[in-house]
């Protein structure tokens, strides 16, 4: 492998890895979201309870940063998921 090649299989890694970045926060903050709606007490789910995530970030963890890909947190996690939540209970109908 030639440096120049090197140089652009990285850039196709960083890219694909800010593209799976994004899918891992989008389905973190949908899932946490169904989570939070399935725990309100308010929507009939029945006697199981609901699994969740062990804590919910603030923002893209500091492990999962990266210096060029993904330098900052992007949005705020826990916002987002209580407004995913939010979303889902107001959408129940009996």
């Amino acid at each position: 492998m030639k440096p120049s090649e090197l140089l652009e299989s990285h850039a196709a890694a960083g890219t694909r890895y800010a593209a799976a970045l994004t899918e891992l926060q989008a389905a973190f903050i949908d899932l946490a979201g169904h989570d939070m709606a399935l725990d309100n007490k308010n929507v009939p789910v029945g006697p199981t309870p609901v699994r969740s995530f062990f804590g919910i970030p603030d923002s893209i963890p500091w492990p999962l940063r990266h210096g060029q890909f993904a330098p900052d947190g992007g949005m705020n996690w826990q916002d987002a998921s209580r407004a995913r939540g939010n979303e889902l209970i107001n959408s129940v109908k009996a």
